[in-house]
């Protein structure tokens, strides 16, 4: 599950990053060495995913690194907070997809208390960090009303 979960997570980012291309990339911010060069452009990525089993649900909790580059007046930073914090607000969804791509019957529940944290500023660039935290559940066919 852990798995699949992190991959729709990314899948999630990445379909909301489509807005502004070719502007800003995903970059792997737990994959990046120290020693790393960050290109000159926006980076949007995933930040410290968790998965923890609870009785026979799934919880998750993550944090979505905002990084803007020649940006003084935050505008870009400022815009792309604002969309990802909307996108998962409390009880917002987003599809869980199996290792083929197609969906697997579970959607990412986000928990109320969707944050942003204060700017920091890592390698010199402003930087805003998202937290969130959700629940996979079995998605459920919508019953047909009567007429």
């Amino acid at each position: 599950m852990y798995e699949i979960a992190r991959n729709s997570t990314v899948r999630m980012i990445t379909d909301q990053l489509r807005l502004w291309a070719p502007k800003v990339d995903y970059t792997e911010w737990d994959g990046h060495a120290e020693n790393y060069k960050l290109p000159e452009k926006d980076l949007v990525g995933l930040l410290a995913f968790s998965c923890t089993e609870n009785d026979r649900f799934h919880d998750l909790t993550f944090g979505i690194a905002i990084m803007t580059f020649n940006d003084p007046s935050l505008g870009r930073s400022t815009r792309y907070v604002n969309a990802f914090y909307n996108r998962l607000l409390g009880q917002s969804t987003y599809p869980i997809y199996s290792a083929n791509g197609t969906l697997a019957g579970f959607n990412a529940v986000v928990f109320d208390g969707t944050s942003v944290s204060p700017m920091q500023r890592v390698d010199a660039r402003p930087t805003v960090e998202i937290n969130v935290s959700a629940r996979l559940t079995r998605v459920t066919e919508k019953l047909p009303q009567s007429a």
